[in-house]
């Protein structure tokens, strides 16, 4: 199971880090929220862009298909979310189409969830008429009735086509459920499915493959990433293929550094350890050194309440830590363990340095 690289005791013990996190607290919205409560601010600072890809730009045609057809030429990319979660673009879109609702809702998702990553933000200041260009053809295909642009980045100004929402500068605001919180003020129950609902969130790379794939243009093979130094903050996104090394890929970014570790995953605090021969794939938003956080999950709960109260979902976590300890039979029904995001938050405030996300997964089992 992947796990958070960075705690905040590594982070108070990093000056660098430590300062970046200062600094950005400037750059994003002050806005004042009780949920979620975690402050997790951006331990990595942006410095560029590297196109690593060996795919040739296509020379494509503006094509007027049909809605029919385009939706064929999503399922025949073999499309999948590009905030890395794996999922069917096109099944997604299925749903929201066949959807009952009375009215339709787009959320084009550029509010970067996990610190650790600046590449959704790089191509919102860089690729902004891609983003707006597909997710005019997502609101066409799906006839919603409203598209949003939810970025946690205060400077962004006015969107054609689009209403803005500014997102508090929380943890983990960024993921699709606490998204349309913010955005729309549902909070959907447990079982509860957004496109059932008539709510599609789409991630801002997702629409402009949406819109490279209407004028034939997309390359099914590449993606955009986060390639990060979490010891000294820097950052940088990358366009990358799918089957790349990532130990080259890292090397390449970064700069070979051996006597540093290489992990890679969702983010910063979704990632594990390099593993011999692994690649870039569909999941992978992050490639980057750490310096080797480590867990202790027998050491001895100093009964806090940090891994609660910084909870996104208001699980009494710390009642189901004190369960695995006493190796106790969990009450799954009374403490919902099913309804953890798997955000690391717990991991991430715990002092006493238990992989607390861990536990979660492990209690729910």
């Amino acid at each position: 199971m992947d796990s958070p690289i960075i705690t905040k005791k590594y982070v108070k013990g990093n000056r660098i880090i430590k300062n970046i996190q200062k600094q950005s607290k400037k750059s994003y919205s002050r806005i004042k929220v009780k949920f979620p409560k975690a402050f997790i601010g951006k331990v990595v600072q942006e410095s560029g862009f590297v196109d690593l890809s060996e795919e040739k730009h296509k020379d494509g045609q503006n094509i007027n298909t049909k809605e029919e057809s385009l939706l064929d030429r999503i399922k025949q990319s073999g499309l999948t979310g590009m905030s890395g979660n794996g999922f069917s673009v096109y099944k997604k879109l299925e749903e929201v189409i066949k959807s009952t609702a009375s009215e339709k809702v787009l959320i084009i998702n550029g509010a970067e969830c996990d610190p650790g990553l600046i590449h959704d933000e790089w191509l919102l200041r860089n690729r902004m008429d891609e983003i707006i260009e597909g997710s005019k053809i997502v609101s066409s295909l799906i006839k919603a009735r409203k598209v949003y642009l939810a970025v946690k980045i205060e400077n962004i100004g006015r969107v054609s086509g689009m209403e803005v929402k500014v997102l508090p500068n929380k943890y983990p605001v960024g993921a699709e459920k606490v998204v349309i919180k913010h955005v729309l003020n549902v909070e959907l129950s447990r079982g509860e499915i957004p496109v059932h609902k008539g709510i599609l969130v789409m991630n801002v790379q997702t629409v402009i493959a949406i819109g490279q794939i209407q004028k034939g243009t997309y390359l099914n093979n590449t993606r955009y990433i986060t390639a990060a130094d979490c010891t000294n903050g820097i950052a940088k996104a990358v366009r990358v293929d799918y089957g790349m090394s990532v130990e080259e890929v890292a090397a390449k970014v970064l700069g070979e550094k051996k006597e540093k570790k290489i992990y890679l995953g969702g983010g910063v605090m979704d990632a594990h350890l390099l593993k011999n021969g692994e690649t870039i794939t569909e999941t992978i938003n992050f490639v980057g050194y750490g310096s080797g956080i480590t867990y202790n999950n027998e050491a001895k709960c100093r009964k806090c309440g940090a891994c609660s109260r910084n909870c996104p979902m208001g699980i009494k976590v710390i009642k189901i830590v004190r369960h695995y300890d006493k190796k106790l039979k969990l009450d799954k029904e009374a403490f919902s363990p099913d309804l953890c995001l798997k955000c690391g938050a717990c991991s991430f405030v715990c002092p006493a340095g238990k992989n607390v996300m861990w536990i979660m997964n492990k209690m729910n089992e």
